[in-house]
């Protein structure tokens, strides 16, 4: 519900980063954090993801093609099983090799170069809406 709220009031790219950038904190945060704290820095990370979640489909319904929607969200939600079960393998393997910290810092990892990612995305659209507005003429 607020995410929802928030796309009508922020542009999607923005709002995409300003997510991401709270993932890969929370995973940080995460990682250094112990007690009670620890739920408090899932939840945080958690929300960030479900955040996206929103903001992606979103963006899939925007900005595709009606003709091609179909096929795109298809294809999101393929990879998106496809890599959860490659997670589940990996969070298992990791942990087996080197407990949580382990699984945090690949995840810190993964998160940092999704944020690397979306933060050049959010770069690009901001520079293509910025060229497509419309500059004022002066009067004359």
């Amino acid at each position: 519900m607020a995410v929802g709220r928030l796309v009508e009031r922020f542009r999607l790219h923005i709002l995409f980063a300003v997510l991401a950038v709270m993932q890969f904190s929370g995973v940080v945060w995460t990682a250094y954090a112990s007690g009670v704290m620890v739920l408090f820095a899932l939840a945080f990370t958690m929300a960030a993801i479900y955040g996206q979640i929103t903001v992606n489909d979103l963006i899939i319904a925007r900005y595709t093609a009606d003709a091609w929607r179909g096929r795109v969200f298809a294809v999101r939600y393929f990879l998106t099983f496809m890599t959860s079960g490659i997670a589940v393998s990996m969070i298992a393997f990791l942990y087996g090799r080197g407990g949580f910290p382990l699984v945090l810092g690949a995840t810190g990892f993964v998160a940092l170069a999704f944020l690397i990612a979306v933060l050049a995305i959010a770069y690009i659209a901001a520079n293509v809406e910025r060229e497509r507005v419309p500059h004022a003429m002066p009067a004359e």
